[in-house]
């Protein structure tokens, strides 16, 4: 390969490097989303998948943004990258392909 450079696109920090780092603090997730006023699912959800409000608690406390932690769900900006997930249509419903 001469000439041409491959950049590996950067990975979302682990789940659980994430939950140890806020361990180390000494609180829970769950303490930590009931301090901002949240749910504690909504806090441990966000180590799974893209949920805002939840990300950017966590971010926030460990001092850095939500694109250092999750680069594949927030750009620089911290602005979402990944489209928002969909439920399926129920079983006896038609979709419209229109």
């Amino acid at each position: 390969m001469t000439g041409m450079t491959s950049k590996t696109p950067a990975l979302n920090t682990h789940r659980e490097d994430v939950k140890a780092a806020v361990r180390r603090t000494g609180i829970t997730l769950s303490e930590l989303a009931l301090r901002h006023g949240v749910k504690p699912s909504t806090v441990r959800a966000s180590l799974r998948r893209p949920i805002p409000a939840g990300n950017r608690i966590v971010a926030a406390y460990l001092g850095k943004s939500v694109h250092e932690l999750w680069p594949e769900w927030f750009d620089a900006d911290g602005v979402r990258l990944c489209r928002p997930y969909r439920r399926k249509a129920s079983r006896g419903q038609l979709q419209d392909h229109g």
